[in-house]
């Protein structure tokens, strides 16, 4: 089975900017402003792009995680990561 890809859910309608880890994002298309931290940022900044998965954006952002995480609690803490994204309205998985 294939993993699901996140990507953003209407990109047009997202404006984001971060200061020093903190961000914020705008959807015009809610009227919503979500403040997040720079993880979230970063994803949006690679979701973008173009769809990836769980495993990708582990690979791709693993480095800025703990030495200490290990690659199963990585997928399950960007997995949690993603879920909330969604539930904002930010992304969307296939």
């Amino acid at each position: 089975m294939r993993e699901p890809l996140w990507s953003v859910h209407r990109p047009a309608d997202l404006a984001w900017r971060d200061w020093d880890g903190l961000g914020a994002v705008y959807d015009d298309g809610s009227g919503d402003t979500h403040l997040v931290d720079a993880l979230v940022i970063e994803f949006l900044e690679l979701l973008t792009q173009r769809p990836r998965s769980v495993r990708q954006l582990v690979e791709l952002l693993g480095e800025a995680l703990p030495e200490s995480m290990d690659e199963a609690t990585a997928f399950a803490f960007f997995e949690r990561q993603l879920r909330s994204m969604r539930d904002m309205g930010l992304v969307e998985s296939a």
